[in-house]
């Protein structure tokens, strides 16, 4: 459940419609880089806990992949446990189901690393080995701020900075790499990779 909140306040949202009676559950990814993610442990998340069968759609010319489906009961749950409905960014919080456990706490990480993170590898100069910067994109600084803040509880580092239309948390560092991959690590091929390839470039580094 934590990690499934953890998606939803990546890239998901709960959209109501009073007039049609509607109960929209949605989130969504990149079709090229996130397909399997999708297509398999999303739905998986969604059966375990709530015991419903959902599937991914693709729009191919726009390169998504999402999950779409109408369900009160489901729909009603998610906004008990604080997911907003509608334009989520001035409510977005980490729910207090996931505060309980420092356990949904790294999983409601997780999820949202997933949905909204990457693994940025860079160097200022040539002969440096690649430094890496673990990062997660939001259009609330508020909430980047809150889960700043549950990363420092559990003895990782980062700041928070703008980016055009977002802010943007880095965790940046081989240390924070290593507690990372082995306290939080990943649930989709994509960032999982990702950290592998940092943690290898490092290695040989040296």
């Amino acid at each position: 459940m934590a990690e499934l909140l953890g998606i939803m306040c990546g890239d998901g949202c709960l959209s109501g419609s009073n007039s049609q009676v509607k109960y929209y559950v949605y989130c969504s990814g990149n079709s090229l880089k996130d397909n399997d993610y999708m297509k398999r442990h999303v739905p998986h998340l969604f059966y375990q806990v709530f015991g419903k069968f959902i599937k991914a759609h693709e729009r191919k010319d726009e390169n998504t992949i999402f999950i779409k489906f109408s369900d009160k009961k489901l729909f009603k749950k998610l906004q008990k446990l604080e997911i907003p409905v509608g334009n989520k960014y001035s409510l977005l919080k980490i729910p207090d189901f996931v505060l309980k456990s420092k356990r949904r706490q790294l999983a409601f990480i997780r999820g949202l690393f997933d949905t909204d993170g990457c693994v940025i590898l860079s160097r200022q100069h040539r002969k440096q080995p690649y430094y890496p910067r673990i990062e997660i994109k939001s259009k609330s600084c508020s909430f980047l701020n809150s889960v700043l803040l549950l990363l420092k509880n559990h003895g990782l580092t980062g700041s928070i900075s703008r980016n055009a239309a977002n802010y943007r948390l880095e965790v940046a560092g081989f240390k924070n790499l290593t507690l990372w991959r082995s306290a939080i690590g990943s649930s989709n091929k994509r960032n999982l990779t990702q950290l592998y390839i940092a943690s290898k470039t490092y290695l040989n580094a040296f």
